[in-house]
Parts: structure tokens; C-alpha cells; sequence
């Protein structure tokens, strides 16, 4: 699971998470483009009658007045609680910080190291 649940953590689920990938790709939501715009089957009242808006990561159901953030169309969708959203979520989170080094190899022994007691 999510390894804290800070402000800072919510947030970049909330962010990072493109609403539209999330959607169609992660979620299969059925979805379309109608007049040149992203639609996607509210999870709520089943309506096509929708939008997303990609600058704010966020999607709306006119029909039915529901807002959704990646979290919750996670939890409508899917019918699961915060935290099974969040750590849903969590596995589609862009790692943004680089992979660890690899460890230094030890060099060569100094060869004071090599002095064997007699």
C-alpha cells in the first residue's frame, strides 16, 4: 500500500494520475470522442453527458453534477473505499524520482591491508 498518506502524497495521486489515461486506459470506462471532445460513461448515473478538463486533472458529469479527481471516480467506478482507491492508485503513480545508484564497488584493498601479521 501507499507508504503515507500525507497531503503531499494525495496530492500527486490526485495530479500525476491523468484523468483521461486513468479513464479509458487504467479504469476501461467506456468512452468516446463526441464533438471533438473526451466523453466517458459517468460510473454514477451512466451518462454520456460528460467532460474532462486535462490542466486541472479533473472530470464532471453534467448530468448527474458530480466532480471527480482521480481518487473519486476510483472509488465510484471500482466501489471501493479511500484507502482501496489510494492503493489502487498507487501503482499508477509516475515515479518521478530516479532509480537508486548502484552501490559502489569497494576499491582495491590499500596495500597497507596486505601486511600479514608473522
Amino acid at each position: 500500500m501507499a507508504p503515507s498518506l500525507s497531503k503531499a502524497y494525495l496530492r500527486r495521486l490526485r495530479n500525476d494520475i491523468p484523468i483521461r489515461t486513468l479513464i479509458a486506459d487504467v479504469l476501461d470506462i467506456p468512452w468516446k470522442i463526441a464533438d471533438g471532445r473526451f466523453r466517458f460513461l459517468c460510473p454514477h448515473c451512466g451518462e454520456f453527458d460528460t467532460a474532462t478538463h486535462p490542466e486541472t486533472n479533473l472530470a464532471r458529469c453534467f448530468r448527474c453534477q458530480r466532480n471527480f479527481n482521480p481518487i473519486d471516480i476510483t472509488m465510484t467506478h471500482n466501489r471501493h473505499d479511500f484507502l482501496q482507491a489510494v492503493a489502487f492508485l498507487d501503482h499508477y503513480l509516475p515515479n518521478t524520482h530516479p532509480p537508486p545508484s548502484p552501490a559502489p564497488t569497494d576499491p582495491s584493498p590499500h596495500p597497507d591491508h596486505l601486511i600479514r601479521d608473522s
